[in-house]
């Protein structure tokens, strides 16, 4: 009988409709103001892009053709390694001999799938001119290198190699129909940044 006496009591305190604002320990009223607005990021360096289309062929004896692991990377004026571009490759890519070379055996830059199945679709790939730590390069001559393997390759002249050079700058440029190495159909289209 005492609790219903407490509970009527109690009801009977309430005013239909009103909430009481109890003070939240735990909750401190400056937490409810409105953060300041975020910062805009620092607006992105414009760079200029190379779009690159080639095809690989098969090399003469490739134990696993017509499969094939693929790297694709840019060096300098001076042969200085820049940047992976893309790669075709998770299980074989020990045997992409030149590129590992190049790269070093920790590099992850690009990474677009697994071992390519054929030579018969062509690999399409666009650069925006930013080395291995996202900076933009400077404009100047480098090289595209391209490398395809289909065996257990343990030396560079076992694979694939093409090796293609532009000049980044003002001016856009374009090279077709170009070959090296076993790599066919490329092209090389440069547009500089706006």
């Amino acid at each position: 009988m005492l609790k219903l006496a407490a509970i009527s009591l109690l009801l009977s305190a309430c005013i239909v409709g009103e909430v009481r604002d109890f003070p939240d320990p735990d909750n401190d009223p400056a937490d409810d103001q409105d953060p300041a607005p975020p910062q805009d990021p620092e607006p992105e360096t414009p760079t200029g892009t190379l779009a690159i289309t080639m095809s690989t062929t098969t090399k003469v004896g490739a134990l696993f053709a017509p499969n094939n692991v693929v790297a694709v990377w840019i060096e300098d004026a001076a042969g200085n390694f820049v940047k992976t571009i893309d790669r075709w490759s998770q299980v074989r890519t020990q045997h992409l001999v030149a590129w590992r070379t190049a790269a070093g055996t920790a590099d992850v830059d690009s990474v677009s799938g697994a071992s390519r199945l054929d030579h018969a679709t062509p690999i399409q790939i666009q650069w925006k001119l930013k080395d291995r730590n996202r900076n933009p390069v400077p404009d100047g001559v480098y090289t595209v290198r391209m490398e395809s393997a289909e065996a257990n390759s343990v030396s560079e002249a076992e694979n694939n190699q093409g090796t293609f050079t532009f000049t980044s700058g003002a001016l856009a440029e374009t090279q077709t129909a170009l070959a090296s190495g076993g790599f066919t159909n490329v092209s090389l289209t440069y547009t500089p940044p706006p």
